[in-house]
């Protein structure tokens, strides 16, 4: 190996176009991140915008050393790593993002939304499209809501109308009272009893009765066969879906 050249001659050289590695530095919470940007400028706009702003080459620039990084604020170092490591799986050609768990991979679709990872979000939603009955409809809907998952409603939605149990208290805030209503609107209902009922009259010195049966709205539980309605003309109509 030749002895390391001067910083001046050092500046005179162009920078290989494929293999030279740019790095940034990222502090969230109380660590230091320091990773390559060439992934994240290729697959994030936002951070890709960021990466055409003009750059100087002092340490005073942002992000450009350990003591002047890029400051990433209103995340968790948890939810950074999350992505991070989904980011880099995927550049690397390997399956190993499949091991991130159910709340990383919630980290991966929120930062992926929020800074416009195109891949990383559909990834993220892929992994975490669980069907409803292995998990509650509710967090769906939250997450559905929350991260605009439009595709993930109509399911949701539907197996909450055909569930036994009412919407709750604490389930209307978490999806909103409006979201509440509305599902409340397809899946409650009045049902119909047939009643039987008397008429006795007198005719001709001679007493009859007669039967007939009459329909009449009353309040109750709902059927058991409620379960079984296909709610989603219902659910496509008040959730304009």
């Amino acid at each position: 190996m030749s002895e390391s050249t001067d910083s001046t001659t050092a500046s005179s050289y162009s920078k290989h176009s494929e293999f030279y590695t740019h790095t940034i530095t990222f502090l969230v919470e109380d660590s230091l991140f320091r990773i390559s940007r060439e992934p994240l400028e290729a697959e994030s706009a936002v951070f890709r915008d960021m990466f055409l702003l003009p750059q100087g080459e002092s340490e005073t620039v942002e992000g450009q050393s350990d003591t002047c990084p890029v400051i990433l604020q209103g995340i968790s170092k948890k939810e950074f790593e999350s992505l991070l490591r989904a980011l880099m799986y995927r550049k690397h050609g390997t399956n190993r993002g499949s091991d991130l768990d159910h709340d990383q991979w919630i980290s991966v679709l929120k930062l992926s939304t929020m800074w416009e990872f195109v891949g990383l979000r559909n990834a993220a939603i892929q992994h975490l499209d669980i069907p409803s009955e292995l998990v509650d409809p509710i967090d769906k809907v939250v997450l559905a809501l929350q991260y605009n998952i439009r595709e993930w409603l109509l399911p949701a939605f539907l197996a909450l109308a055909k569930r036994p149990a009412p919407i709750s208290i604490e389930e209307g805030r978490r999806i909103g009272f409006e979201n509440a209503l509305k599902l409340a609107s397809v899946r409650e209902k009045l049902r119909l009893e047939i009643v039987v009922e008397e008429f006795t009259f007198t005719c001709k010195d001679r007493t009859r009765t007669q039967r007939y049966n009459t329909r009449r709205l009353v309040l109750g539980d709902r059927d058991k066969e409620a379960e079984s309605l296909d709610y989603t003309p219902f659910i496509r109509e008040v959730f304009s879906l």
